[in-house]
């Protein structure tokens, strides 16, 4: 159904629908800005968030609609207008559904626990920032732990003291966080701040275990925003709903939104950036297109990865340029252009002021091939390339430059051919490493055979077929920049293997940018594969239906698996039943016994996370050995000063056996636990990984 036999009543819904997400953007945009406002200023509570919040909300939408004709827009009141609102209502209903109740992950071995509690720790003090005393006096040796503390914070050798192991682990290896000044005892989370401060606020809303309830709000806003960035390339109805169902009840996209992670929130903001971009470009709104650079602004606030959008954004800068023939249009990608930029500067800045781990780790290492130049920041490279890419645009300003403008035939050949080779370079690796003509080590899958695996190898073919199909018959200034980011992660993910067996949770790697647009396109294929002169008519509209159905289907079912093993069920209330027996602020000596199956190599994490960001206790880690006794007399000794109860906290199958602790130790509590987590597994999930944890519990 094309734009011309499209009944009106369609178009007049989905523009209802638009302004509504307009509305809606520009309140998460100014909840987002200030949000981080706060976390400058390191007042994270909801009076400053308001204060700031009321104030960026209004300016915007004050020129956005009370300044032009958004709100003054008429449409027909007829039965059909409201029957596709009332459909929409209940596919968003069925989405929100399928998303809830989220991940109570209150564990914090892996980014997601991390995330969870550092929200609980700013709902809970009104800072991103955390200032361990313990941590400080050890190590200005006002109460050492230890002589020495290693200065890398990924080593713990450090020399000993008598009987106390040369190192205070406190929060140096729980989770996510990074010690930012060993002498004030400074921890910072390592993360980018905007997905914790948002889910801050759903603690605030929801409650603590309600920390995650906010994102399946962004994975609903995330497909809604695909469809009609859809809806405003292609306008047609199929193709837009196709998207909005598959990715309502997308397995991949359900897990992902109510699990705490970053990515369904950089989905959003990226894919409402294209959808009110492409609006912008078609309405020559110069305010449109500047909510879309703030769209991508903001999301460089939230996950360091954005940053590599300024390839594709330049890309799309210079194939626009060369396709577009009104000067206003060209005008227009300026704002969206330059508020990128502007939102990367700042962003980079506020990184190496507030957020030191990201710096540090991945900004400030050596790059081999600048050691000549004695270049040695990834940080300062950055910069460059932002300035580098702002002085870009002067380029078609140089006299000899003018023949690159008005070429749309060039900009539809290079993506033919940009397509072409990626494709070809994609199958050719899968055969190689099918056929076993290439070793990849321990590496399992690629992120495209894990790509392949929820929109199926029959998809990948309709994902080609439509990306070819809508380079050819669609507006050009349109899909450039879908087809420029689409083509241009699908190159950067072709050399990016990882090591690891389980699939489910690192594709998250991909779904913020990779699987919505895919989905997209291959919903365009197998429209435009009805439109062929040999399916026209009911045989064409009948092979739609089936190959959408399929489609829908496919990304479903593996709702099957994780409604019938709910993630880490039971895990949130273990950890509040073991904190039930602690008085608030002690300090637990936490102890790790020998593998086995109640014993996790990384338990100290799982448990030490909550215990200091969501309960507000120390943690201390120690080591097992056989004179553990007189270590933790000699580690209790030093702790007295603090005048705090001091507990000790054993992972392993059974108690500690007698004459392992002091005399004065008291078992007061003991359990074992099973619990289960999808992600573990190959592919989509039709088995469920499980871990077990065996807690013990002893008053000092």
């Amino acid at each position: 159904m094309t734009v011309g036999d499209r009944p009106s009543s369609a178009a007049e819904a989905f523009g209802v629908i638009e302004r509504c997400s307009l509305l809606v953007n520009l309140v998460l945009l100014a909840l987002s800005s200030a949000l981080i406002v706060t976390f400058w200023l390191g007042k994270v509570s909801p009076i400053p968030l308001a204060a700031i919040g009321l104030p960026l909300i209004s300016i915007p939408a004050y020129f956005i609609f009370l300044r032009t004709n958004f709100l003054r827009w008429n449409f027909t009141k007829n039965a059909k207008v409201f029957g596709y609102l009332v459909i929409l209502g209940i596919l968003i209903a069925g989405g929100l559904y399928l998303r809830y109740p989220t991940s109570a992950y209150i564990h914090g071995g892996q980014d997601q626990g991390s995330y969870f509690n550092i929200a609980a720790w700013m709902a809970r003090n009104g800072t991103y920032d955390r200032y361990d005393k313990i941590l400080a006096d050890a190590s200005n040796q006002n109460r050492p732990l230890a002589s020495r503390l290693a200065p890398n914070p990924f080593t713990n050798k450090g020399a000993q003291q008598e009987l106390i192991p040369g190192e205070y682990e406190g929060e140096r290896f729980v989770g996510g966080f990074f010690i930012k000044d060993r002498k004030k005892g400074h921890v910072i989370p390592q993360f980018y701040p905007l997905t914790p401060l948002l889910l801050t606020t759903s603690y605030w809303i929801f409650g603590a275990e309600g920390t995650g309830d906010i994102l399946p709000i962004f994975g609903v806003l995330a497909a809604l925003g695909t469809a009609l960035l859809a809806f405003r390339i292609w306008k047609n109805l199929f193709v837009t709903a196709l998207v909005l169902v598959t990715l309502l009840v997308s397995g991949l996209e359900v897990f992902f939104s109510g699990f705490p992670l970053s990515e369904i929130i950089s989905q959003y903001f990226i894919i409402s950036g294209m959808w009110l971009l492409s609006w912008g470009i078609i309405n020559h709104r110069y305010s449109l297109t500047l909510l879309a650079g703030m769209n991508f602004a903001v999301a460089l606030f939230n996950h360091l990865s954005v940053i590599f959008y300024l390839a594709p954004i330049t890309l799309f800068f210079v194939l626009h340029r060369m396709a577009c023939h009104d000067r206003v249009d060209k005008k227009t990608i300026f704002v969206f252009y330059y508020t990128f930029l502007a939102g990367s500067v700042i962003s980079l800045i506020s990184a190496r002021i507030y957020n030191g781990y990201y710096v540090y780790r991945n900004l400030e290492g050596r790059l081999p091939f600048l050691e000549p130049l004695e270049i040695n920041e990834i940080f300062l490279l950055l910069f460059a390339v932002v300035f580098i890419a702002a002085l870009f645009p002067l380029v078609f300003y140089i006299k000899s430059a003018n023949r690159l403008e008005n070429r749309p035939l060039w900009v539809t050949r290079s993506l033919v051919v940009a397509t072409a080779v990626i494709a070809l370079l994609i199958i050719a690796k899968t055969c190689l490493y099918k056929f076993d003509m290439i070793s990849l080590g321990e590496i399992k899958y690629t992120y495209f055979s894990s790509i392949t695996t929820h929109i199926s190898p029959l998809g990948w073919l309709f994902l080609l077929w439509g990306l070819f199909a809508a380079i050819f018959a669609s507006r050009i200034t349109l899909i450039v920049f879908p087809v420029s980011a689409l083509l241009f992660h699908a190159f950067l993910f072709l050399y990016l293997a990882f090591r690891t067996d389980y699939q489910w949770y690192f594709n998250r790697y991909y779904v913020k940018e990779f699987y919505p647009l895919a989905i997209m396109f291959t919903a365009y294929g197998i429209y435009y594969l009805s439109r062929l002169g040999m399916l026209k008519g009911i045989k064409g509209k009948l092979v739609m239906g089936v190959l959408g159905l399929v489609l829908v289907v496919y990304s479903f079912y593996p709702n099957v698996y994780l409604f019938k093993h709910p993630f880490l069920n039971g895990a949130y209330e273990d950890v509040l039943s073991l904190n039930s027996k602690l008085p608030d602020n002690s300090i637990i000596l936490f102890i790790r016994g020998h593998r086995g199956p109640f014993t996790l190599e990384d338990s100290e994490n799982r448990l030490g996370v909550p215990l200091v960001y969501s309960l507000g206790h120390d943690v201390i880690r120690l080591p097992f050995r056989q004179n553990l006794a007189k270590m933790v007399d000699a580690v209790k000794t030093h702790l007295t000063v603090y005048q705090r109860p001091i507990y000790l906290l054993y992972i392993g199958t059974q108690p500690l056996r007698a004459g392992l602790l002091p005399n004065s130790a008291k078992l007061i509590a003991s359990h074992l636990h099973t619990f289960t987590q999808p992600e573990l597994v190959y592919h989509i999930p039709r088995k469920h990984s499980v871990f077990r944890i065996g807690t013990h519990l002893y008053a000092l």
